[in-house]
């Protein structure tokens, strides 16, 4: 795979050149100064179903937060008594009470915006989905849509 491109300004990576962001340095303490203390515990433990998957990258943005590997693939979004969580998925998940909008931006990325308020609300289901969100932050979704190159061997060749 190519490199990430790095924005020359504030030094974000991403899989393309000149992606749209707006460049700043953010604090993940800033975003929760207005959340319920029982918020910052949803999301410590929504960062740590996400570290489980593997390294990622997290990136305090304006308003969000951004789980990063080699794309984004999950945030967070702070209110003072819940905690926003989107995932992006390569799939229309079924329905879930938690979830509050599905987003469609093109033929693979599907992205998936629940309302978390418990933390029995962070289960089983949402492990495996982050996991899946992981998987396509990983672009493994491209691996598995490209066609296997093919072999053609010749009559009275080695190999």
């Amino acid at each position: 795979m190519r490199p990430l491109w790095t924005c020359p300004a504030c030094g974000a990576k991403f899989v393309s050149a000149n992606m749209w962001h707006s460049c700043g340095r953010f604090r993940i303490g800033d975003l929760f100064a207005n959340s319920d203390p029982r918020i910052v515990r949803l999301y410590r433990r929504f960062r740590r179903m996400v570290e489980a998957c593997g390294p990622v990258i997290v990136i305090p943005q304006k308003t969000r937060l951004v789980f990063m590997v080699r794309m984004r693939f999950a945030g967070v979004y702070p209110r003072r008594s819940s905690l926003r969580v989107g995932l992006m998925l390569t799939r229309a998940l079924p329905e879930d009470p938690r979830l509050e909008k599905i987003e469609r931006f093109g033929r693979s990325s599907i992205g998936h915006y629940f309302r978390i308020e418990r933390e029995d609300e962070l289960d089983r289901s949402m492990r495996q989905w982050v996991r899946e969100a992981y998987d396509r932050g990983c672009q493994k979704h491209l691996a598995a849509s490209r066609p296997a190159r093919r072999v053609v061997r010749r009559k009275g060749t080695l190999g």
